[in-house]
């Protein structure tokens, strides 16, 4: 918007003058400029169409100052100059001086004389005029053949009472003024309040707190039984537990609040290449920086409570006289499995009950956390069962047998994993479930993976056949687009496909007078399945080819009447035409339905008196998006027919942005899970180091110590894995399934992550293997 307080924009350049020249009269110390654009207006390019992001207006004026960065020479003044992009300029390697012009008017002057930056998108096809330019090139008015249609705008500025104003004005007409407060507000919420990042992340830290206290307590608990047996109170070990943990906080909060600071300003001067757009200015973010400190301290330290609240496990002076003693195997408990299941059970009846989703997925996940500590609770059975099957590797077998002996310990760090793991695959299976509900109930024009190509340039369709045949696939199914019209409305077109077609009128039972809706040409099964996605019936067949309507809404009856509307001059239409209707046998659509209303055979419609015209060609390529490339390759196969890209509609389905919450919450749950894999790792090395010194001592080599660990780091990563992905998928089920989604799980992000995880744990156990060991031995020992 540049300086410009407020903006509004119609596609009718009479309405904008009019509304203009209201706004000039009843709201005073009100500056208005208008400004006109078209996000896809063609200019030829030497040897090819090239769409731009076309606005022309007075450059010299203050309100549009900032809206563009000049780069080099100056912005166009009078007709016939203009300024581009400097990444248009660079894609099609032209200069100052060089010509780009309208593509239907290739002779026309269009002189460059300067270069500019969108501040908002550096990567942008722009391209500058000076006011008056749009109107006055051939083919832009009130003919819109070949080009799309324009945003005749103002821009307004001025005090806030003045913008209230014209604010008020303008919605009397039904428009909307877009605001800078208005577009403040539509920012996402994380975009609006960052420092709600600060939740998620401190409770990442939190669980990795706890994590890390808790390993280090098990690390140094016999030196704590053995302080306790020689007369030190519980209560001082506990205080000295916690008063090491609150250091340890001290030194690693502020250390890795520095960090990040550096990080971020380290990586801020390549941010504009990565996103193509100019950033704020550097914030250290001294407040919330603090409050982060806090906030890590304050989390640091109740998990630092709860890890040393029984800083020698069991009483130490009983563990010190008491000798153990065999007892028998326990018997694993069922319970953890029936709190879960009555916690699903709970969560359904909710939903039945009440209707809550927000409820319903509550206890669904802690019904889900419920299962899953209840499978934890088994890994104990399996690190036996792993010892066994490990007894083919000497390395294996002693790593996997000491995991056997104490499985308190992989148990553990197994736990940590898990939630990193489940979070992430959570919030991948979440993504791809939605993106698929999306799909599966996606309403458009044309189906997915079909292109259609708009006849609006008077192409005759075989040319158009033909291009597309050379490029897409061989046995792609190419069909036309036809409809109805008459040969009043093609005198008065353009070109064919411009002709005002028929229509099917509203039913008066419906007690509105609803909207007029287009009638399509259908003559065999191939057109018939290209439009609805499926084959026709026999009845179907036989309604067409008899000369009947074939009626899609459901709202026609068996043996109703179909009423033709036919233009009959500006908007009036007669309405006296009626033809014998017929219902389609199965249902179709919503996308069906949203392109016609009724088929009719071209036979029929010549006995109406009516003209059959094709106004496009549909190629269905599949129900997958198109790739990318196809772009370019139909751009160049149908530009020598006169078709441009901008008359070519490509269905790929809904391609809205993921919001951004999701992949913050990935990112966290990525670094959690990095974070934790090493931390349980390097602590698992930690505590069997005496037995590695022993095993040293007695003869074995360096390389078979070293893959002791590798053993038990990928022993623990992939029962992390195991449990992480069925608590994930678990997650992703109570988060889609209360609102009708399916659990669609993209399986190669998923193992894309299951194959990082086992990489980075072999990697953390190859460096976390303790070296010189003989130096080490009696330190170890002890």
């Amino acid at each position: 918007m540049g300086r410009a307080d407020g903006y509004i924009s119609t596609s009718d350049p009479a309405a904008t003058d009019a509304l203009s020249r209201d706004l000039a009269q009843k709201v005073p110390g009100l500056k208005l400029l208008p400004i006109t654009g078209n996000p896809a207006f063609p200019v030829w390019a030497k040897d090819r169409t090239v769409d731009v992001n076309y606005q022309d207006t007075d450059w010299s004026q203050p309100v549009v100052q900032g809206k563009f960065r000049l780069t080099r020479g100056h912005f166009p003044s009078k007709s016939g100059e203009i300024a581009i992009g400097t990444a248009l300029a660079d894609e099609l390697h032209l200069s100052v001086g060089d010509s780009l012009p309208y593509r239907w008017a290739k002779e026309s002057q269009a002189k460059i004389v300067g270069f500019v930056q969108n501040p908002q998108a550096h990567q942008g096809s722009d391209y500058l005029a000076a006011a008056g330019q749009l109107r006055a090139w051939p083919k832009t008015g009130d003919d819109t053949t070949n080009v799309m249609p324009s945003d005749y705008g103002l821009l307004l500025s001025g005090a806030p009472e003045a913008i209230s104003s014209a604010g008020a004005l303008i919605e009397e007409r039904q428009l909307l003024l877009q605001t800078r407060s208005g577009i403040a507000n539509g920012r996402s919420m994380v975009e609006r309040e960052p420092g709600l990042l600060l939740a998620p992340g401190v409770i990442v830290l939190g669980v990795v707190a706890a994590g890390a206290f808790t390993l280090r307590m098990r690390r140094i608990r016999s030196e704590f039984a053995l302080l306790s047996a020689l007369g030190f109170s519980d209560k001082a070990l506990r205080a000295s537990a916690m008063s090491g943990a609150l250091q340890a906080s001290l030194v690693a909060v502020p250390l890795g609040w520095v960090l990040g600071t550096a990080i971020s300003a380290a990586v801020r001067p390549t941010l504009p290449d990565l996103t193509h757009r100019d950033i704020s200015p550097y914030d250290p973010l001294l407040s919330d920086g603090l409050v982060t400190v806090l906030l890590s301290l304050l989390a640091s330290v109740i998990t630092a409570a709860f890890a040393t609240r029984y800083p020698t496990g069991t009483p130490a002076r009983a563990r010190t006289r008491i000798t153990p003693r065999e007892t028998a195997r326990r018997r694993p408990t069922a319970a953890p499995v029936l709190a879960g299941l009555g916690a699903l059970l709970l969560a359904l009846a909710s939903a039945v009950l009440s209707g809550d989703l927000a409820a319903w997925c509550a206890v669904a996940v802690a019904g889900v956390g419920v299962l899953s500590a209840a499978a934890l609770t088994q890994a104990p059975r399996v690190l036996r069962l792993l010892a066994h099957l490990g007894d083919r590797s000497f390395s294996g077998r002693i790593a996997l047998r000491a995991f056997a002996r104490d499985p308190r310990r992989p148990v553990s760090a197994v736990a940590v994993g898990t939630v990193s793991i489940a979070v992430a695959v959570g919030v991948l299976g979440t993504l791809s479930s939605i993106a698929a509900q999306e799909r599966s109930t996606y309403v458009g024009s044309r189906h997915l993976g079909q292109i259609e190509a708009l006849l609006y340039a008077g192409t005759p369709p075989q040319d158009v056949e033909e291009a597309l045949s050379a490029v897409l696939p061989k046995g792609t199914s190419i069909v036309r687009g036809t409809t109805v019209t008459d040969q009043r409305a093609l005198a008065k077109a353009n070109t064919p496909a411009l002709a005002e077609g028929w229509s099917v009128a509203p039913r008066p039972s419906n007690g509105s007078e609803g909207r007029l809706q287009p009638i399509e040409i259908v003559n065999d099964a191939q057109t018939f399945e290209a439009l609805t996605g499926r084959q026709w019936t026999n009845s179907e067949r036989a309604a067409l080819q008899s000369g009947r309507v074939l009626a899609l809404s459901p709202d026609y009856l068996a043996g109703d009447w179909v009423t033709l509307a036919v233009p009959a001059g500006g908007e009036k239409y007669d309405t006296s035409r009626k033809a014998a209707g017929a219902l389609v046998e199965e249902p179709v659509d919503d996308t069906t339905r949203s392109r016609a209303a009724a088929y009719v055979s071209a036979s029929a419609v010549r006995a109406w008196g009516g003209v059959p015209v094709d106004y496009s060609v549909i190629a269905t390529t599949g129900d997958q998006a198109p790739p990318p490339e196809l772009d370019g390759q139909l751009a160049k196969a149908l530009e020598p027919v006169n078709i441009l890209m901008s008359d070519v509609r490509i269905e790929r389905g809904p391609e809205g942005p993921t919001p951004t919450l999701w992949y913050i919450m990935l990112g966290l749950a990525l670094a959690a899970l990095a974070t934790t894999l090493g931390i349980v790792v390097t602590s698992s090395a930690a505590e069997l180091r005496p037995d590695l010194v022993r095993l040293h001592r007695l003869g074995i080599a360096p390389r078979v110590i070293r893959r002791i660990v590798i053993w038990q780091s990928l022993a623990i990563s992939v029962l992390a894995v195991l449990l992480g992905v069925a608590a994930g998928t678990g997650l992703v089920a109570a988060r889609v399934w209360p609102f009708g989604a399916p659990v669609v799980l993209d399986w190669t992000a998923v193992g894309s992550l299951v194959a990082a995880i086992l990489v980075l744990g072999s990697f953390y156990g190859a460096i976390a293997s303790p070296r010189r060991l003989g130096n080490a031995l009696y330190r170890a020992e002890t």
